[in-house]
């Protein structure tokens, strides 16, 4: 008879027991964050820009002015800011060669 009452309980206390751990594992899981690599810029002087980056922006951004310019460490892709004639401003990528990158 004892037994009758121990089993019952015995599965109560196992089954509660999975439940809280599996609870807690859930709730780690939604406050894991995704990290996202973030490309390295380095300030970069408008005069230094690559001649086929200036001709580049003078070919397709009419009448745009680069206010800011960066590059990566490697210089093989470079990040500009073009002042538009309408006071707007629009910030595009370019590698060495020229060549519009979209991101």
């Amino acid at each position: 008879m004892k037994n009758l009452f121990v089993l019952p309980i015995l599965a109560l206390v196992l089954l509660l027991g999975t439940q809280n751990s599996y609870a807690q594992e859930t709730a780690s899981n939604d406050q894991d964050e995704i990290t996202v690599a973030q490309e390295k810029y380095i300030d970069l002087a408008v005069e230094n820009l690559p001649q086929s980056v200036l001709d580049a922006v003078a070919r397709d951004f009419k009448g745009s002015t680069i206010s800011k310019a960066a590059a990566k460490e490697d210089a093989s892709e470079f990040k500009l800011e073009l002042a538009k004639e309408d006071g707007e401003t629009v910030e595009v990528y370019c590698d060495a060669e020229g060549n519009w990158i979209t991101k």
